[in-house]
């Protein structure tokens, strides 16, 4: 293994390790899980949906699920693959090679697992704005989108990336809210793929205006 291959598995190990002592110390809030804990119950196969900017939280926050999380085929990738693993996720690296081999391995991963976690407006943007691809792939293999989000009362900003990363501090408030589950064809209406991707857009910007309203209460 190459030096930085080396350097990226420990800065997994130790940003794992830091997220779950994050996640101890948080006072957690969960809104909508029973949805969520309907549809592992009943065998529904389903994708979590948030922002790229939402994922240090939802990682731990959504440990013990026994899925696949997907990202890409980078250096960081390397190390959200390490904390995944570290969480009890599958990972599945995906390489920028076309939308058409993204789309082929996304479906085999899919196929070993009842449940995956992406991140849709991921890898690189922009910000805020759902990927068609991922409607493409729940409405082919049948899976239900379920869109998520989470929000801390104190929390750290990297305002210098594309996503705005949040990282709750220690000890703050932190809720997580769990949407409605949609079936993917039911989004795409009269005017297809890009009417889905608006309309799931428009269902995680309201979580993400629920979770806020919850911190502040």
């Amino acid at each position: 293994m190459t030096s930085k291959g080396t350097l990226d598995r420990a800065r997994g190990w130790v940003s794992s390790r830091a997220l779950l002592l994050h996640q101890w110390t948080w006072q957690l809030e969960v809104e909508g899980r029973d949805g969520f804990d309907k549809l592992v119950e009943n065998g529904d196969r389903f994708i979590i949906c948030f922002w790229h900017g939402k994922y240090v939280p939802i990682l731990p926050l959504m440990r013990g699920v026994d899925g696949c999380v997907f990202t890409s085929a980078t250096r960081n990738g390397d190390i959200i693959a390490r904390i995944s693993s570290d969480f009890g996720f599958g990972c599945t690296q995906i390489p920028d090679r076309g939308p058409r081999r993204s789309l082929r391995l996304m479906e085999a991963a899919l196929s070993r697992f009842q449940v995956a976690g992406i991140a849709v407006d991921g890898p690189l943007g922009p910000y805020h704005q759902v990927k068609q691809g991922i409607i493409r792939l729940a409405t082919g293999l049948g899976f239900y989108l379920l869109p998520v989000s989470v929000e801390a009362r104190r929390k750290f900003v990297l305002n210098k990336r594309w996503d705005l990363l949040e990282i709750p501090f220690p000890f703050t408030r932190v809720c997580l809210v769990i949407g409605e589950p949609i079936a993917a064809p039911d989004l795409l209406g009269t005017e297809g793929i890009a009417t889905g991707s608006r309309k799931l857009g428009h269902a995680l910007e309201a979580l993400d205006a629920r979770a806020a309203g919850m911190v502040r209460e």
